[in-house]
């Protein structure tokens, strides 16, 4: 009887260990930020977010002539050009969330012979 009493004992507490196991979310948050520009010309900028797999961004800000202007939950890929003047401070930052996959924000932006980029990108791959 006592065999039999640990036996069911150890049965229990191993089914419990297995029900128990479940895979933990890896989902890691993304704060993303491209690094300021500020053109000495007047020019067109094409800002732009991408993904690829799982990721989703919550919010984005990116930089017009009047300020910064935030786009909530937007649908990806997303882009948009802007005019701005010269000495515009040029970024564009995100927040989101990925398990598996990637996120980038980016800008490009030309105009009379001078060009300025930036981007930053965030990624994890758990399969």
């Amino acid at each position: 009887m006592k065999k039999h009493l640990i036996f069911t004992l150890f049965l229990s507490a191993a089914l419990i260990s297995l029900i128990g196991c479940k895979k933990s979310s890896t989902e890691i948050t993304c704060n993303l930020s491209a690094p300021e520009s500020q053109p000495s010309v007047a020019m067109n900028v094409v800002y732009s977010v991408t993904q690829t797999g799982d990721g989703i961004i919550g919010t984005l800000s990116y930089a017009t002539n009047s300020g910064l202007v935030t786009v909530q939950g937007p649908k990806l890929p997303w882009t948009i050009t802007v005019p701005v003047i010269a000495g515009t401070h040029v970024t564009i930052s995100a927040s989101g969330m990925t398990e598996n996959g990637s996120l980038t924000v980016s800008y490009v932006g030309a105009g009379e012979g001078s060009t300025i980029q930036g981007s930053d990108s965030c990624e994890q791959q758990t399969d």
